[in-house]
This record gives structure tokens, C-alpha cells and sequence, in this order.
């Protein structure tokens, strides 16, 4: 049998094998811990001085809602739903809150998937939601807007099945459109102590 299996790949006598990808030295002080977090703060730094500001931050749009904000309480389930997926981001209100986010929503069905018999297998739902952020204190509107988004359900099964499956979806648009008021509300130069340009 020959012995030339036992050779190592690097042994000089045979062709050079293509090179393994470089590695990182952890003990390098160029990667240590505190090497990563010295570029950490670098970045945030750089960014600050573009004028980011932490949402969560001192002084942060987050921080001037958490816990201060009270959502008013829609008319019917679905209204419920999305009030309620607001309110669990705004943290529940506290005894005197400053700001009260008042919303109108609005959903229609579109069909998406009809066969040639004219029979719709899927739906989509799409929802709208008008917001305004008021300030409790003076009355003046904070942040005022309109967001949408969209989700879709099977229409294929039993009654029951399609109807389960409308509210599934109903909940989940909720879901989407409250984090779209969220962004917004998260972006709110008013919060943030700016001025428009």
C-alpha cells in the first residue's frame, strides 16, 4: 500500500494547496472587547454628531411616550384589537398622562384569487388607519398622520374555516398597523424637541 496518503498537504514536495481563508486573531488587541466596544462608541459618536438620537435615549422620542400616553378606545372589536396592540407599546398609562392618540380605522376586502368558475379562493385584507397625537395639557396636536398596510387570507374550506381564518388575518393587519403608527410616532420631530426646517 502507499505511504503517500501519510504525507501532510503541505509537505514540500507536493503542489501547494490554495490558501485557507485568513483568520482573526481574538488575543489582537484589535479585537478584544474593548477594541469592539471603542468602535461601538466611535460609530454611535459619528452618528450623534449627524444628529441621531436613541428613540429610547434621554430625551428620546420613546422615552416622552413610554408610559404617557393613553389610546383612545375604538368602537368595536377590531377597533378593540388595535387599541389594544398600541396601548401594549405605549406601556400602560400612568395616573396623569400627557398625551392621548386618538385613531379612525378603516378596512376593505380585495380579491386576489378567482378561478375561471368565478370562485374566490384567497382575500386581501387592507387597512387604514388615520392617527393624531394630542397633547392632553394644551390640546395641541402632536403628530397627526395615516399609515396602511395589508394581509390575506385563504377562502378555500368550511364557513367556519374561512371565517377563522378572516379573523386570524384581521388580527395580525392590527398587529401591522400599529407598528406602523409606532414608526411614525417614533420619528415625531415634536417629540424629539426639534422644529421643522
Amino acid at each position: 500500500m502507499s505511504e503517500a496518503w501519510r504525507q501532510p498537504h503541505d509537505h514540500p514536495s507536493r503542489n501547494a494547496a490554495p490558501s485557507a481563508p485568513a483568520t482573526v486573531d481574538l488575543t489582537s488587541p484589535r479585537t478584544t472587547r474593548r477594541g469592539i466596544l471603542a468602535l461601538g462608541l466611535g460609530a454611535l459618536g459619528l452618528a450623534a454628531s449627524c444628529g441621531f438620537r436613541p428613540v429610547y435615549g434621554p430625551a428620546g422620542s420613546g422615552t416622552a411616550l413610554d408610559g404617557a400616553t393613553i389610546v383612545a378606545q375604538g368602537g368595536g372589536q377590531t377597533e378593540f384589537t388595535l387599541t389594544r396592540a398600541l396601548q401594549d407599546r405605549l406601556g400602560p398609562p400612568g395616573a396623569a398622562p400627557r398625551f392621548r392618540l386618538a385613531t379612525t380605522l378603516s378596512i376593505s376586502a380585495e380579491q386576489v384569487a378567482v378561478t375561471t368558475a368565478q370562485s374566490t379562493n384567497r382575500y386581501n385584507l387592507i387597512g387604514v388607519v388615520d392617527y393624531t397625537l394630542t397633547d392632553i395639557a394644551t390640546g395641541d396636536t402632536v403628530q397627526a398622520g395615516r399609515v396602511d398596510g395589508f394581509n390575506s387570507f385563504s377562502a378555500v374550506g368550511t364557513s367556519l374555516a374561512v371565517r377563522t381564518a378572516q379573523i386570524d388575518a384581521t388580527e395580525r393587519l392590527m398587529v401591522i398597523l400599529a407598528d406602523r403608527v409606532m414608526i411614525d410616532l417614533l420619528a415625531a420631530p415634536a417629540l424629539l424637541g426639534e422644529t421643522d426646517p
